[in-house]
């Protein structure tokens, strides 16, 4: 049996999860995205070589991060995409002090923490031990603090935040990792990421943009170059969708647009959920892609990141694998990132400021051969403490058969949002 139609904005990862888990319950859907491609931030973009070669860049995330039983290997598995096969790590670093030292997120990193002493490193030990917490304010900065310590907190989570979620830990909450709790609700970091099994990056075949394209191409009921302008509330919880010289009308309509985009949808038909999504913080980011001749040792690739404020700005680097498909054979293919809730500074404006601040950490790194930059304005939300309150009034505020969906609702991270979006749907009555 098909239900009445729903239509989903947006033609983003949300969106396309979205409509693929309505469709997957007997739903008939359609989906509507504004720009020539679908993907949002999760696409692969050519850059060929200095002598034309093939090559890529990621706008989004470089790989997936796949746990065993989730939802993302699930859809994984449900498209048949195919996968690179994982090599083992290169070189883990944070940048403190000056100077560069391994990560703690190895055992030989964490022996030789910096500014860590006997009792700090003691002290996380102790995690297993240390109750679960159910604070609704509780930032990541404190949660950390309670369950390895203060030093951990103090001298090692800054740049591991930073680095990945591109602001203090201090700003965020626990809606930005919603895994964490989970993993404390199964024994703590230790023996919840021990029960829940090990994480992988996997890489798709031709790239992390394969992904919503082989939704969009399963899906086969995407329109791209559609936007909508306007919603209008009809009888009988029916919507009516205004776009560009087109008008629809659906059962119910799902926003799976920026927050600041469904806002300005939102704001003559739930002016109270519209007044909650624009004051969640969005994170502009730079990022900067370069190529440079291979170092030896880096072949496995690199992450650095760099303990804030020292990176004025800069707050990590990765790289590519040196036989990684979307790279130029022969070069080492390096990502950069910049900005987001910490201020740059002025010589870190421009590339050769950001090379300088690069070669502080990664002295050996060459001279670029290729440089590109990707400006990413609200390339992901800020959801700050309290964050998941504000969003249950956002909700109860929609009018009936009128849905939000995506990162700030979930979690920015792709695999918070496979589940979140799958459980949703779950929860919706046909």
């Amino acid at each position: 049996m098909i239900s009445p139609r729903t239509l989903v904005l947006g033609g983003g990862l949300s969106g396309l999860l979205a409509a693929w888990h309505l469709r997957r319950q007997g739903r008939e859907v359609d989906l509507w995205e504004a720009s020539p491609a679908v993907g949002g931030w999760v696409q692969t973009l050519p850059w060929p070589g200095p002598a034309g070669e093939a090559g890529f860049v990621e706008r989004g995330p470089q790989a997936l991060r796949v746990g065993h039983g989730t939802a993302l290997e699930r859809l994984l598995g449900e498209l048949r995409l195919g996968l690179h096969p994982t090599s083992p790590k290169g070189p883990r670093w944070i940048g403190k002090e000056g100077r560069r030292h391994t990560s703690p997120a190895s055992l030989a990193g964490l022996l030789r923490a910096p500014g860590l002493g006997l009792g700090g490193k003691l002290r996380m030990l102790t995690e297993p031990f240390i109750p679960a917490g159910d604070g609704p304010e509780e930032t990541l900065h404190s949660f950390f603090a309670r369950r390895l310590g203060v030093g951990f907190a103090r001298e090692l989570l800054p740049a591991l935040v930073a680095g990945v979620l591109a602001a203090p830990s201090e700003r965020l909450g626990m809606d930005m990792l919603p895994r964490l709790r989970e993993l404390e609700g199964r024994g703590g970091l230790l023996l919840g990421g021990l029960r829940a099994g090990r994480e992988r990056s996997r890489v798709p075949v031709g790239g992390t943009g394969a992904l919503p394209w082989a939704l969009a191409a399963q899906l086969g009921c995407v329109h791209t170059n559609r936007a909508a302008r306007g919603l209008e509330s009809l009888p009988g919880g029916r919507w009516r969708i205004h776009g560009d010289g087109l008008t629809s009308e659906a059962e119910a309509v799902a926003l799976a647009l920026p927050a600041r985009s469904a806002a300005e949808l939102l704001r003559p038909v739930a002016p109270g959920s519209a007044q909650i999504l624009e004051t969640i913080p969005q994170l502009d980011l730079r990022v900067w892609h370069s190529r440079h001749a291979k170092v030896k040792g880096w072949e496995r690739d690199i992450s650095l990141l760099v303990h804030p404020p020292e990176g004025r700005g800069l707050l990590g680097a990765v790289s590519l694998q040196a036989e990684d498909p979307r790279g130029v054979p022969g070069l080492l293919q390096v990502r950069t990132y910049v900005g987001g809730a910490f201020p740059v500074e002025p010589e870190v404006e421009t590339w050769s400021g950001v090379l300088r601040e690069l070669r502080r950490w990664l002295p050996e790194l060459p001279e670029p051969v290729q440089v590109r930059e990707e400006h990413c304005p609200a390339a992901f939300p800020l959801l700050e403490p309290g964050h998941g309150t504000r969003v249950a009034r956002l909700l109860s505020d929609l009018p009936p058969n009128l849905h939000w969906v995506g990162a700030a609702r979930f979690g920015p991270g792709l695999p918070d949002l496979a589940e979140g979006i799958e459980g949703w749907t779950r929860s919706l009555s046909i």
